[in-house]
């Protein structure tokens, strides 16, 4: 991925290895969420082969990469530096680590002419559902549904999310597809939002159901995609226009 991590001041990590040994384990292994490393980190300063796996994680590379896509670091860390990779209240991945990934998934859909999706996730009601339980159980709800959404993912997929603070209470959940052209980005917005609908949520010590509204954009083999970010999001304030609980794809670029 085109970005990792950087303890910030305060944190209290002694170094890099400190701080992946810190991150959660994914809660599904099918799911790129942010992993622990298996083995201390070797000298930083010295450029490793492309054909190797990652120093940090042992995560298999391709030879276009940058930067590892499971733990964040970079391939050259004499070129490129880490910076922090984690949303703190979900644990997924952040936007800046997710955009940083896209940007290198468009580079490589383009050499290799591959299909890439983008999903753009909302809660239906989240702010409804706030005043009505408090900030504090909005917050175990958002973990809850990123740990459902998770299961649906494959292996390749990566499931990253907003900050809701700087978001100004917003929270969005973003997946990216590679490899995934529009009917099958469709399919798994569908799966996403069937699962997360049928599940049981407990707040405030009562059972709910939540709905999801989905913003689905592909990139088209005669385009060039500067912003598939944008598009999907686009889609997703298009489909609220429609009504909520449903995924919403964005239109061909004519």
């Amino acid at each position: 991925m085109l970005v990792a991590a950087r303890a910030e001041a305060g944190t209290g990590y002694r170094d890099r290895n400190d701080m992946i040994t810190a991150l959660p384990m994914a809660k599904n292994s099918s799911a790129r969420t942010p992993g622990r490393a298996k083995a201390t980190a070797p000298d930083a300063t010295q450029t490793p082969p492309r054909s190797s796996g990652c120093r940090f994680c042992r995560a298999s590379l391709r030879t276009s990469d940058n930067y590892c896509s499971h733990c964040g670091m970079p391939i050259d860390p004499v070129r490129d530096h880490p910076l922090f990779v984690v949303e703190g209240l979900s644990s997924l991945f952040n936007v800046v680590f997710f955009e940083s990934l896209l940007e290198q998934e468009l580079n490589r859909a383009g050499r290799y002419s591959h299909r890439l999706s983008v999903l753009v996730v909302e809660i239906d009601n989240l702010k409804e559902l706030e005043t009505s339980y408090g900030y504090e159980e909005i917050n175990r709800l958002i973990r809850d549904v990123a740990e459902v959404m998770s299961r649906v993912i494959r292996d390749p997929d990566t499931l990253a999310a907003t900050n809701r603070v700087t978001a100004l209470g917003t929270h969005r959940f973003l997946v990216l597809l590679p490899e995934t052209p529009e009917e099958g980005a469709f399919r798994t917005a569908e799966k996403i939002r069937s699962l997360v609908g049928s599940t049981v949520f407990k707040l405030g010590g009562t059972e709910n159901s939540v709905t999801l509204s989905l913003g689905i954009a592909s990139t088209e083999p005669e385009h060039d995609e500067p912003n598939l970010l944008g598009r999907a999001t686009q889609a997703l304030i298009e489909g609220h226009g429609q009504g909520q609980n449903r995924s919403q794809v964005a239109p061909q670029r004519g």
